[in-house]
C-alpha cells in the first residue's frame, strides 16, 4: 500500500479506522497496512481544495440580461451569434459568442450540437425505366495494356433496355472530359436518337471524366440527359457495365497480348459483334439486336406458343402409345387363356379309368374359381 494510488474515498475511511483503534498505537496500525506515517500525516492536514474563479468572469447582471434577451419574444429565433451581436448593440451585455452559448447551455435555453455530416449518396434507382431501348446508358472506361506496357482505355457504352452494346471510344494513357463528350455525340448520332423529344438517363461512376462540370453542361444542357451515379466503392450499383467489361477481357477468344492499339480496336469491333448476336439470359435468350430493334415481345411470345404446341403433341404422343400397350395386353390375355383351357382339358386316369376335366365345370357348379382353385390343381394331377 506505500506506493499504491489511493482514492480521497478510501482515505477518509482509513482515516476514520485509524482514529478508531483503541488496543494499538496509530504507529502500529500504519505498519500493519504497510502505509507510512507520513503519509498517514499528511491525509489528516489535508486541506479542502479551493474553488478556483476565472478574474473576468461574467457578473451576475450580465448573465441575467443574456437570459432576458434569450427569453424575449421578439428574439425567440436569434442565434446565439445574434444575441452576442445584439448586447453589443443595445449595450446591455458585452461578451464572445462562447460566453453566451456557454450561458443558454447552463439554463438549457439552447439545443444540443449536432456534428454536420455529409449527405451519404443514395442508390441509383434506373430498373424501373429499363423498360425499352434508347433509355437508359451505362458506361464506365477499362484497360488495355500492350506488350510495350503502353496503356489503351476503352470506353464501352450499354443500352440497358436491351443490353446492346451500342459504341465505344479508345484513348492512350488517359481520357479526358472533352474524351467523354465526344463518345457521347459520336453514340447518339450513330443510334439516331432525338434528345429533344426523349428524356435519357446515363450511368456511370463517380470518375472525374464522368462527374466533371464539363461533361455534366454538355450531357445536361445540350441532350438533356439525366445523370445518375454509383456510390462510392460500391460496384454493384453498376453491376450491368462491370459484367460487360469482365466477359469483355476474359471472353475465350480475346487474343492473349496486344502488340498495336489497333489491335485493342479490332478486339473491341469483333466482341461488339459476338456480344450484340448471342442470345442474352436476361432477355429471355433474345439477342441485344433483336431486342434492341423491338422484335424480343414477338420471339418470346413465339416461343410460348411454339412451347404450347409442343405440349399437346406430346399429351397426344403419350395417349396414343397408352391406347397401344392396353390393346397389346388385351392380346395377350386371350392367348394365355386358350393355353390354360387346352391344358385344363386333360386326361386323368382314376382307378384304370379314363376322366376327361372340363376347364369350367367347377367354375360353373360354384360360381368361383378362387374358392375351388386347389381342387382344380388336385383333379389335374
Amino acid at each position: 500500500m506505500s506506493y499504491k494510488k489511493i482514492t480521497k474515498s478510501d482515505q477518509d475511511e482509513l482515516i476514520n479506522m485509524m482514529k478508531s483503534l483503541k488496543e494499538i498505537t496509530i504507529v502500529k496500525g500504519c505498519e500493519i497496512l504497510m502505509l507510512k506515517i507520513r503519509r498517514y500525516y499528511r491525509w489528516c492536514k489535508r486541506k479542502p481544495p479551493k474553488v478556483k474563479a476565472a478574474w473576468n468572469r461574467i457578473t451576475p447582471d450580465e448573465e441575467n440580461a443574456i437570459l432576458k434577451a434569450a427569453k424575449d419574444e421578439s428574439l425567440c429565433d436569434f442565434r446565439a451569434a445574434e444575441l452576442m451581436v445584439y448586447g453589443h448593440e443595445h449595450k446591455e451585455f458585452y461578451c464572445s459568442l462562447s460566453t453566451v452559448q456557454r450561458v443558454l447551455k447552463r439554463n438549457e435555453l439552447q439545443a444540443p450540437y449536432e456534428v454536420p455530416r455529409r449527405k451519404k449518396p443514395k442508390k441509383p434507382d434506373v430498373r424501373s425505366l429499363m423498360t425499352a431501348p434508347k433509355k437508359v446508358f451505362s458506361y464506365d472506361a477499362t484497360d488495355f495494356y500492350l506488350t510495350n506496357g503502353l496503356r489503351v482505355v476503352v470506353i464501352p457504352m450499354l443500352d440497358l433496355g436491351s443490353r446492346k452494346f451500342i459504341h465505344f471510344g479508345a484513348r492512350i494513357v488517359s481520357f479526358r472530359q472533352e474524351d467523354v463528350m465526344d463518345i457521347w455525340d459520336e453514340a447518339l448520332w450513330k443510334e439516331d436518337i432525338d434528345t429533344s423529344s426523349s428524356i435519357l438517363t446515363a450511368l456511370s461512376d463517380r470518375g472525374s471524366q464522368m462527374k466533371g462540370t464539363k461533361t455534366k453542361l454538355h450531357l445536361i444542357g445540350k441532350h438533356n440527359i439525366s445523370l445518375e451515379f454509383a456510390r462510392p466503392y460500391t460496384p454493384d450499383d453498376n453491376a450491368w457495365i462491370e459484367t460487360f467489361i469482365k466477359y469483355m477481357k476474359y471472353h475465350p477468344e480475346r487474343p492473349e497480348y496486344f502488340e498495336t492499339v489497333e489491335d485493342v480496336i479490332d478486339w473491341v469491333s469483333k466482341f461488339q459483334k459476338l456480344y450484340n448476336n448471342h442470345p442474352h439470359s436476361s432477355l429471355g435468350y433474345v439477342r441485344p439486336n433483336e431486342e434492341h430493334l423491338g422484335l424480343g415481345n414477338t420471339i418470346r411470345q413465339a416461343r410460348k406458343e411454339n412451347l404450347l404446341t409442343a405440349k399437346q403433341n406430346r399429351l397426344s404422343y403419350y395417349h396414343s402409345q397408352k391406347v397401344q400397350v392396353i390393346d397389346y395386353g388385351l392380346i395377350e390375355d386371350h392367348a394365355c387363356n386358350g393355353v390354360l383351357c387346352q391344358n385344363m382339358e386333360t386326361k386323368n386316369m382314376e382307378n384304370g379309368q379314363v376322366v376327361e376335366i372340363g376347364s369350367l365345370e367347377p367354375f360353373k357348379e360354384t360360381g368361383d374359381f378362387r374358392d375351388n382353385s386347389s381342387e382344380i390343381l388336385c383333379q389335374n394331377r
